[in-house]
Parts: structure tokens; sequence; C-alpha cells
């Protein structure tokens, strides 16, 4: 899977940028504030069709510009698309080959995969970021998954709203349909996630060894309705209906695959609390080795990687690792970093400068 070329027409501080990258590896360089994240955020568009900084297209459209727009000929397995995605205030829409295609056709063609800062979080953050991680990595296997995280959070949402309002007969009949919907809905949420960390934990063990050198690290899915797919939706009414009165107090709702978590235990002691911070790194470091690894397997192509200045907040060993690891897999990857000296990588490498949404092929730069 690789990106070919790109443009980005008034996309964040891009002005009109055209990139044609390496196969392998692109290194991005430049002070902060240039735009380096702005054109990993286009790819990541053009893979997801949304972005993973902003929640408003106006966000993204540039400074007293009407839309922007981002488009790329991609290749998949021997195969070269045009996609295309348009932004307007509140609106996008997004083409393949020219012509109009909703989500549900869109998505599958072309895989990306994020490795940020904000990552290197995620061991002692709140549950709702390691779900996120758990949900982006599904949907890139399956991209009918986001029609089913969606179909959950819209009843999620409606049955909070509901029980904020005040009571009556008519609201707690309300209240019975959408904890129906909402158990019916949680099926698929909770057998993916499960059965998705089943395959990723040999997968995290082993690069988490190799990186650490021999510690054991095991991961496994937190969840009330930790029981057979044909007794989830039962049991999770039954939740409901005997946790009626505390969501009325706090007008929320208790359980569920929201409330679910990834665990992460380290030598048999919970990470968050126990892990030093270069083996918090490490742990996240081995999450997206094994996301990439699975991701090739599943998809038959490995994901264009997307690294956003990690190199700066990773210590010299586990960089060092990191760039090892993609050295031994075939992927396309973008790389950011305020200093090229962080990418510990001279081969199969073309290096950009970006300088005020301005992005040049760096002179004398390897580019073998």
């Amino acid at each position: 899977m690789k990106v070919l070329a790109l443009e980005a027409t008034d996309f964040r501080n891009l002005q009109q940028v055209l990139v044609e990258p390496h196969p392998r590896f692109n290194v991005l360089s430049g002070d902060n504030g240039q735009g380096k994240t702005n054109l990993l955020e286009a790819v990541y568009l053009l893979g997801t069709l949304r972005s993973f900084r902003a929640s408003k297209t106006e966000e993204l459209i540039r400074f007293d510009q009407p839309r922007a727009r981002v488009r790329a000929r991609v290749e998949k397995l021997g195969t070269e698309r045009l996609l295309e995605v348009e932004l307007t205030p509140g609106h996008k829409s997004a083409r393949v080959d020219g012509k109009g295609a909703r989500a549900a056709n869109y998505f599958g063609g072309f895989n990306v995969v994020l490795f940020a800062p904000e990552d290197l979080k995620l061991p002692r953050g709140a549950p709702a970021g390691r779900r996120k991680f758990l949900d982006r990595a599904i949907w890139n296997a399956v991209p009918g998954y986001l029609a089913e995280a969606q179909t959950y959070e819209r009843v999620l949402r409606s049955r909070n709203a509901l029980l904020r309002e005040p009571g009556g007969q008519g609201a707690l009949d309300l209240l019975e349909v959408y904890s129906a919907q909402l158990a019916a809905a949680a099926v698929p949420l909770v057998t993916r996630r499960r059965a998705f960390v089943g395959e990723l934990a040999a997968r995290v063990a082993e690069a988490f060894r190799r990186v650490t050198g021999g510690l054991v690290l095991e991961i496994g899915y937190r969840s009330e309705l930790d029981l057979p797919a044909g007794e989830i939706a039962g049991a999770l009414v039954a939740l409901l209906e005997k946790d009626q009165r505390r969501d009325r107090a706090r007008g929320a709702t208790s359980s569920g695959p929201h409330t679910d978590d990834l665990t992460l235990i380290l030598d048999g002691k919970e990470a968050s609390a126990y892990a030093s911070q270069g083996q918090l790194r490490a742990i996240v470091l081995a999450l997206k080795i094994a996301e990439i690894e699975y991701l090739t397997e599943k998809l038959g192509n490995p994901p264009v990687l997307l690294l956003d200045d990690v190199s700066s907040e990773l210590d010299p060993t586990r960089n060092a690792q990191l760039f090892q690891f993609l050295r031994e897999v075939a992927c396309q990857a973008f790389i950011t970093t305020t200093s090229p000296a962080h990418v510990l990588l001279t081969e199969e490498r073309k290096d950009f400068q970006v300088l005020t949404g301005a992005i040049s092929v760096e002179q004398g730069a390897p580019t073998c």
C-alpha cells in the first residue's frame, strides 16, 4: 500500500503542495508550526475521512478560503486509485476515481496507522484512549466496524439524554426501548474487540520481549460482558435495569462497552502503576508494532505508517528499535521531525523541507 502522489490545496496552512513520495521512507523536517503534521493529517484524512486533531471541518480549511481539497494516487496490491476529499464548513465529500463515494464504499482501499506523541500516554491515560486504539485498529481491518461503533454511540447519546430528563411512564417506556437497542448494538463491539485483543496478544508479547530484552507483557480485554456472544445483549439489559436509579442520578449510562478497557500487565503487575517511563514507551511501541503486523497479515499488504515526531519522545534505545522494525517491514512511512538526525535511516529515504506550508525536496539529503 503506497501513496504515489499527493496534492493538498488550502488544507490547514498548505496552500498548494504536490508531493511525490518515496515508496519507503519520507522524512519531513522543519521547525514546529511549519506544516509537517498537516501533511500527515492530509494522508490520514484520505484513509479515514477524518482528522486525528480536529472535530470540525472548518478547522482544516486554510484561513479565509471557502474549501480545501486533498487528493492522491494510491496503490494497493498492484491496483491504482485516485482518492479525493473535499472539505467545506460542516461538510466533506469523497470521490474514488472521479466518482462520488459513500463512506461504506470508500473505506478499505487505503489503510493508515498513526503513531503520534499522544499515543505514548496510552498506558497511563484514561480508558477512552485505549478503547480508541482498539477501535481504530479493528476498523482498519474491518471497515464495517465503523458503522457498528457509530450505531452504539448514537443510541448511547440518546439514552443519556433521556436519563437527564424528568421521569414519567412515557420516559420509562422509552428508556426500556433504548436499553434494548443499546444491548443489541453492544454485541459486535464486545465480540470484535475481544477477538482482536486475542489475536494481538501474542504479537504484543513477542514485540515487547524484543524491545525490552525479555520482560513479559500481557494484554487483555476487561469487560462486564465477558460472555458468549449470544448472552451479551441479555446480560446488558439486566445490568441497565439494575442500575437505572443510579444512571438517572448520574445522567449517564453506567454499563456497556463504553466502560470497557484494554488491560496491560507487566511481569504480573498493572503497567500503569508499576512500569517505568521507559517501559511505558516500550509498551506503546510494542502495541504499534503488533498492530502493523496484524494489519499486514489481514490486509495482505502493510498499511501506510504515519510517525508524527515520535523519535523526539523516545529514548535512543527505543528509537533505534523502532527504526530497526521499520527496516524489516516493507511499509511506506511518512516521518516528521524537527531534527533529521533522529531518523535512523540511511537507505530508501527521501527528505523534504517544510517551511510555512511549502514543501520541497531537501537538496543533498539521501533519496536512494
